[in-house]
């Protein structure tokens, strides 16, 4: 039989033995065999089996923070390290750190701008927070909380910060992470009253819109403004919500808020144009005079809003009508097909392309010409997607073309030897050591080899030179470069 072993600080189950017969003790231990030798009751056993587990997540959980703190030394030891390079370096201080942000990002596979915010937490904790970090390397505190006092003592002067760490810290252990950083929050005005000011002026110059792609068609706009800003917007948004409910209107006051909020912005439907029209079905129409017809998913409204450049790649038959392929919305992915046929036919500023083995598109210049021609360029913008740096998601309509083999050493004007590159990925690629090739089968894969010797693979976000064959792709280089030697 398996001895049930109680590891320390929890107690046996405690209260009547639901599986005890008649005549035993109704307030003994059910985790206890009695004197009569009687074994564990199967709930008993259930009991100690699930304790068990939530002791071995607690133990990995504490292996977890054990870890973090570990490597938060060696990122520090690596900004250290890094720094330490400078001497007799022929490259500047931020370009060697911008170097080691990538090389980060790279190797753990986040974003360019986690990796900078890993380097400074770690750096703060090693140099600033000792105490911290100490306690997350015993396991006693969770790495949330642990960065939770490093984004509070940001800013803060050093004995404040001190302070703060030896007045927080005790709750950090017993706290969820939004009530330390609650907790966290009011104590640091109450320490530094006098520095809210100055941080907020800070703060502001912060401010930001970001877009974030969801799943289904779907994406999250948010805004970071300083706080008396957001709620005035979330008011006006919210006054007018509620002012469209009514008893024939079917939205809730949350789907009605969202189609204000996009009316607002994008003046769809009726919003702002002063709708007076009673037989109005736009939706999200949100003057008084309009009405919405029930679930309504107002497509040719919502399309007419649409003012920025858009490239939508639509599948020839799913345009015609024929399939139900997903279309591809640059910078942000798949979108279905009513969606794609719509913004190909409605949106004016939108750039079409048919995804057709005859499309015509250029893919080589070869060496008669550096300049790129408006349609390689089209076509090099949807098969990248973002900047190609493997650390970089930049859209590839804000970044650079560049000639993976330099122009002046023998590179050509080829789509095999293209890629987007933002400014700050192509200062690394020609300043700071970081070397790149591209594969020649038409995919546009790219391979980075970093100034340590670790090589990282990006692939592009649509493949295009691959659907189109060998045979086509020879007759439009041929056709183009004939052109050119006529020009």
């Amino acid at each position: 039989m398996e001895t049930i072993t109680v590891p320390p600080g929890r107690a046996l189950p405690a209260g009547p033995n639901p599986g005890a017969g008649p005549g035993t003790n109704p307030g003994a231990d059910p985790g206890v065999a009695t004197d009569q030798g009687q074994p564990l009751t199967a709930a008993a056993v259930h009991l100690e089996e699930l304790g068990a587990l939530i002791d071995e997540v607690t133990a990995i959980d504490r292996a977890m923070a054990v870890q973090a703190a570990a490597r938060v030394v060696a990122i520090d030891a690596a900004r250290v390290c890094s720094e330490r390079e400078l001497d007799g370096s022929a490259f500047s201080p931020a370009l060697t750190r911008r170097s080691l942000v990538a090389e980060l990002a790279c190797a753990l596979r986040i974003p360019e701008s986690t990796a900078s915010g890993l380097l400074e937490s770690s750096r703060a904790l090693v140099q600033d927070l000792p105490d911290t970090l100490a306690a997350l390397a015993a396991g006693r505190i969770g790495y949330r909380q642990a960065i939770i006092l490093v984004n509070e003592t940001t800013g803060l002067p050093a004995e404040a910060a001190a302070q703060l760490e030896q007045e927080a810290l005790p709750s950090a252990g017993r706290l969820t992470a939004s009530q330390f950083e609650r907790k966290t929050r009011k104590l640091r005005e109450r320490i530094d009253p006098e520095s809210i000011t100055a941080r907020h002026v800070r703060s502001v110059a912060d401010r930001s819109v970001r877009f974030d792609p969801a799943r289904d068609g779907m994406g999250w706009l948010s805004a970071y403004l300083p706080a008396s800003d957001a709620l005035g917007v979330y008011g006006q948004v919210t006054d007018r919500a509620i002012a469209l409910q009514g008893p024939d209107e079917p939205r809730t006051l949350t789907q009605l808020r969202a189609d204000v909020f996009r009316d607002l912005l994008l003046q769809a439907g009726c919003a702002g144009t002063g709708c007076t029209q009673s037989g109005c079905t736009e939706a999200g129409c949100t003057e008084a005079g309009g009405t919405v017809a029930a679930g309504a998913a107002g497509m040719n409204g919502a399309m007419s809003g649409l003012r920025p450049n858009l490239i939508v790649t639509v599948p020839m038959l799913t345009l015609l009508g024929v399939t139900e392929e997903p279309g591809s919305l640059d910078g942000y992915g798949p979108i279905d097909p009513d969606t794609a046929r719509a913004l190909a036919a409605k949106c004016p500023s939108a750039v079409r392309i048919l995804t057709h083995p005859e499309t015509g598109a250029v893919l080589s210049v070869g060496r008669d010409r550096y300049t790129i021609p408006a349609s390689l360029r089209t076509m090099l913008q949807v098969r990248d997607g973002t900047c190609r740096h493997p650390g970089c998601s930049r859209a590839a309509s804000r970044s650079d073309i560049d000639h993976g083999l330099d122009w002046a050493f023998g590179g050509r004007t080829d789509h095999n030897n293209l890629a987007h590159l933002c400014p700050a990925s192509h200062a690394l690629k020609h300043e700071a050591g970081w070397k790149v090739s591209q594969a020649q089968d038409g995919t546009g894969t790219l391979t980075w080899t970093t100034p340590t010797g670790h090589t990282y693979v990006t692939e592009s976000e649509t493949i295009i030179g691959t659907a189109i064959s060998a045979e086509l792709r020879q007759k439009a280089t041929r056709a183009d470069e004939g052109a050119s030697r006529e020009g």
